[in-house]
């Protein structure tokens, strides 16, 4: 069924250039911009405390590393002016290999395959959507998920989207309903979105639910279902609590069965607070050297015909400072524990006892964000009261719920966000 959004598009277009209708392809017709948080972003950018976007800044602007931010004076114009072939800059590509294996220390480099250099995570996506995806074919979501999939894979790829909740009634996370959905599923192939910590709650699994994950999954594939399990790491290493701090890309690898293919998008956009440098990676979990080659050079294909190649100079940039750069973790590292002393105000803020009637928390312990069910309100109210009002930017999810990014705030104005929401609250009650 077209999205309402494009059908109010087409009936624009059709009043003011009916011929420019007839000319677009399905596609055109079915495309639309969806009025989620990109949008939501731009009305909340004049606001004192922009809680929206999926970036890190503080008192003065967005944060980064020095050593990236200088880096362009080190590049010669041999790491700057050249294309790049589709498949990204070979030694970035084995520099970030070992990165992975570094990191995930329980990864076989014999079971997965070499890097591919994507314009940032969500051209992997569509490359997966591109690469997997049929009319009809299932993409098994969380409920609450990253709203761009749906324009990936269902507007762009007609697939069927089908979710399941990952938390109880009191917010907390839970696998039950995965398990019943798992056990259930009946059909021959599955596109499985893994994405933690998760977008837009922040919360990561513990390395108990991980295997409790995995088994399920194994057990899906054990029944003769091709599971096709897209582990969305955008996030990864942002960790602030007790969890499985390796990627579920690294568990999924371990399982032998033929039935499963991880793929692990991942990238320096987030763990390198390097958002506008659009540097990714699309690394298979295949074993057959064949394969490996084989399915290299269809992606390879894929990115010739969209895109060409990525661009050099951001990839020689990650380069370097994985290659020469010892200050650079230190720089990132330090990032990191300016946002986990946010989220510790932010947990600490929450589940004040004066703000129980107010909201429920989701369970949150990595990444950028958390979410809140609101009660007795309109999240929509909400956000545009918040604005109005108070100066304060936030993000409706749906009829429920609603986003926080305290990557976005100061440690000492947190508090005042979270009161300022629940006053917000009570004018609209």
């Amino acid at each position: 069924m077209m999205n309402p959004l494009a059908q109010n598009l087409n009936k624009d277009i059709q009043q003011s250039s009916p011929e420019v209708l007839n000319m677009l392809s399905q596609l055109g017709k079915d495309m639309f911009y969806p009025r989620g948080i990109l949008s939501q972003s731009s009305e909340a950018k004049s606001t004192k405390y922009n809680a929206t976007i999926g970036m890190a800044t503080n008192n003065e602007g967005k944060m980064y590393a020095q050593s990236l931010n200088q880096i362009f004076d080190e590049l010669t114009p041999d790491e700057i002016f050249p294309y790049t072939p589709p498949q990204g800059a070979e030694e970035l590509r084995t520099l970030w290999q070992e990165k992975m294996l570094k990191e995930n220390p329980d990864l076989s480099q014999d079971a997965i395959s070499r890097p591919i250099v994507t314009n940032a995570l969500t051209h992997g996506l569509s490359l997966v959507a591109d690469l997997f995806v049929n009319p009809n074919d299932t993409i098994l979501l969380p409920n609450h998920n990253w709203g761009n999939y749906k324009l990936v894979f269902n507007t762009r790829h007609n697939s069927k989207i089908e979710t399941y909740p990952i938390f109880d009634d009191e917010g907390h996370f839970t696998t039950d309903e995965l398990l019943k959905t798992l056990q259930n599923y009946d059909k021959d192939k599955v596109i499985m979105i893994l994405n933690y910590p998760n977008n837009p709650t922040g919360y990561t699994p513990t390395t108990e639910e991980v295997k409790t994950i995995v088994q399920a999954i194994k057990e899906l594939a054990s029944r003769g279902t091709n599971v096709i399990a897209v582990v969305d790491d955008a996030y990864y290493g942002l960790f602030y609590e007790d969890v499985y701090t390796q990627s579920i890309f690294t568990a999924l690898t371990q399982i032998d069965s033929p039935h499963i293919l991880p793929v692990r998008l991942d990238g320096a956009t987030k763990e390198f607070f390097s958002w506008g440098f659009r540097v990714g990676f699309m690394t298979f979990g295949i074993r057959n050297q064949s394969t490996k080659d084989a399915i290299e050079a269809k992606v390879k294909g894929l990115i010739r015909s969209n895109i060409s190649s990525g661009p050099l100079p951001s990839q020689s940039a990650i380069k370097h400072v994985l290659k020469y750069h010892d200050q650079f973790d230190k720089e990132i590292a330090q990032n990191i524990e300016t946002l986990k002393a946010r989220y510790e105000v932010t947990k600490e803020v929450v589940d004040h006892l004066q703000y129980s009637n107010y909201w429920q928390a989701y369970d949150f312990n990595s990444g950028y964000f958390m979410a809140l069910k609101v009660n007795n309100v309109n999240p929509e109210a909400l956000r545009k009261h918040l604005i109005e009002k108070y100066s304060i930017g936030i993000i409706a999810l749906n009829d429920n719920d609603i986003r926080i990014a305290f990557s976005c705030v100061e440690k000492e104005d947190i508090p005042h966000v979270f009161e300022s929401i629940a006053k917000a609250i009570d004018d609209l009650k």
